[in-house]
């Protein structure tokens, strides 16, 4: 369990009242995080951000108006300091990939659970930053694991590409989610590009 001195100070940005409302309850149950606003959209987000200076921003990919990788590259500009969690339940990894590169500290799928989503909150401001430094620990098969998993291929076709089997597929992959704490393979392919260690 990560500890902090102070509470994290969190904006929710997500057009979905319900699930703004629902992950804002989730989050004050935890003393180590406290939403300090809510926002509906991009334009929203970026005003309140601006406005207030949360540590980390929560950020919806599909949001009407300014979009979130636009509000991305703001935030990324006008407030460096406040990291940006861009947050989807139907990931287009090219959207992602957008929302990265214009400044995003990384990317959660809506279908974690609460305690993950809390460490992520956690661990974007933690100044020891492990989600990257942990990426050093990757082995050689690790990352062609994941060259072939950001290639679009299922397990078996990758353990036919490398003469492997699909069982040692999945412990390469196991192993990798862990070290990126990734959920889940795009996730685990965006963090590994964040860090450098991959390119499309």
């Amino acid at each position: 369990m990560i500890a902090v001195d102070a509470p994290v100070k969190v904006l929710i940005a997500d057009d979905h009242t319900l699930f703004r409302a629902s992950l804002a309850r989730i989050l004050a149950r935890d003393p180590r995080v406290e939403v300090v606003a809510q926002a509906r959209n991009g334009a929203e987000a970026v005003e309140e951000t601006l406005a207030l200076r949360p540590d980390v921003v929560l950020m919806d990919l599909q949001m009407p108006g300014l979009t979130a990788v636009e509000a991305v590259k703001r935030l990324h500009q006008d407030a460096p300091n406040v990291r940006v969690l861009v947050l989807s339940a139907y990931a287009d990894r090219s959207v992602v990939t957008a929302a990265i590169d214009g400044g995003a500290f990384g990317y959660a799928d809506k279908d974690i659970t609460p305690d993950e989503m809390i460490e992520r909150i956690l661990s974007a401001t933690s100044s020891s930053q492990p989600q990257r430094t942990a990426s050093a620990d990757l082995s050689e098969r690790e990352l062609d694991v994941l060259n072939q998993v950001a290639s679009g291929l299922s397990n078996k076709q990758i353990a036919r590409r490398l003469g492997i089997s699909d069982k040692t597929v999945r412990n390469h992959l196991s192993r990798a989610f862990d070290k990126l704490r990734a959920g889940n393979r795009t996730e685990a392919v965006l963090n590994a590009m964040r860090m450098g260690l991959l390119t499309l």
